[in-house]
């Protein structure tokens, strides 16, 4: 009995910090186009869906680095000190990253809340005038 205690406990606090909301994350309610067009012009936007994923269809001009590996490898493509548009699969995965990237010290952070991936066929122009 409390094992299923503590696992309802614990399955409680998980659930409750999934929903916690991210201090430094935006979370824009438009599609994709219009999001980059309210977000800073030096944003950078990374995308953390797997690369099998992001090799069958992209953005141009994107930071691939799958969630998992986003904690090892962020400072190769990004600083703290970069405002970064994050792409995920879905609503959850987006504040895990958001999650990673303000421990590491990110403070200008946004999400598009919607259907993210329908637009990828849409824009096939670089972002930012081809620089990122």
């Amino acid at each position: 009995m409390i094992v299923i205690y503590t696992a309802l406990i614990v399955g409680l606090i998980w659930m409750v910090l999934q929903l916690w909301p991210v201090p430094s994350l935006s979370c824009l309610r438009m599609n994709l186009q219009d999001s980059l067009m309210v977000a800073p012009s030096s944003i950078k936007v990374l995308d953390v869906r797997d690369a099998v994923l992001y090799d069958k269809e992209h953005i141009p001009d994107t930071i691939n680095i799958s969630l998992g590996r986003l904690p090892f490898v962020w400072n190769q493509s990004l600083s703290s000190g970069d405002a970064v548009m994050i792409l995920a699969d879905n609503y959850f995965k987006s504040k895990k990253a958001a999650r990673i990237l303000h421990r590491r010290g990110f403070r200008r952070l946004y999400a598009v809340r919607g259907p993210v991936l329908r637009h990828l066929s849409s824009i096939q122009e670089p972002l930012n005038g081809g620089s990122v």
